[in-house]
């Protein structure tokens, strides 16, 4: 995983940033969060409809099953005291998202800093990374939420997340059966 202040090189065996000593741990210090995963969605900023939150929710659903990978959603009032960048990362390494070979994507929108992050896992960076998924969430979650539309931001930009790695799977799959 990147670090979040320096884009050095982190992961469970090697919590400290080489290049700028950042330690994940810190964060356990500061923030009181993460209460317990609660499934796909965990809307603690209660951003999402009922219908938007179950539309989201079977497509995330959707991917999980197709590709055997984990998705997650997270709304926040805020990441304060630290930024949306360093609590999604914060977030998805203590969730474990996709499990020890981190085999998920972790998306959080935190609405005190009108933010939307993701953190991709190290092995899905093959099918997208963290900065091309921002540049999907960027494209097509931000235009719905100059609406305050957050239901079809997020299923929107989720949706094409899902997408891109689903895309990446099958084609993978492909070359290993042309093979």
């Amino acid at each position: 995983m990147k670090c979040p202040n320096c884009e050095g090189f982190l992961n469970d065996d090697t919590p400290v940033c080489e290049s700028c000593g950042f330690d994940i741990h810190e964060f356990d210090k500061v923030l009181t969060i993460p209460a317990e995963r609660d499934g796909l969605i965990n809307d603690w900023a209660e951003a999402l409809s009922e219908d938007g939150s179950g539309r989201i929710k079977d497509r995330l659903q959707a991917f999980c099953e197709k590709t055997g990978m984990d998705c997650c959603l997270v709304t926040l009032e805020s990441a304060a005291p630290r930024s949306p960048r360093e609590f999604v990362f914060w977030l998805f390494n203590r969730w474990q998202i996709g499990g020890e070979g981190h085999l998920g994507v972790l998306v959080l929108l935190s609405l005190a800093e009108r933010r939307i992050e993701v953190e991709v896992g190290n092995v899905l960076e093959k099918y997208i990374t963290d900065d091309e998924a921002a540049g999907v969430l960027e494209h097509h979650a931000v235009p719905f939420f100059k609406k305050s539309d957050y239901d079809n931001g997020l299923y929107h930009s989720l949706d094409m997340l899902a997408r891109i790695i689903e895309h990446g799977v099958s084609e993978e799959k492909a070359n290993e059966t042309a093979n």
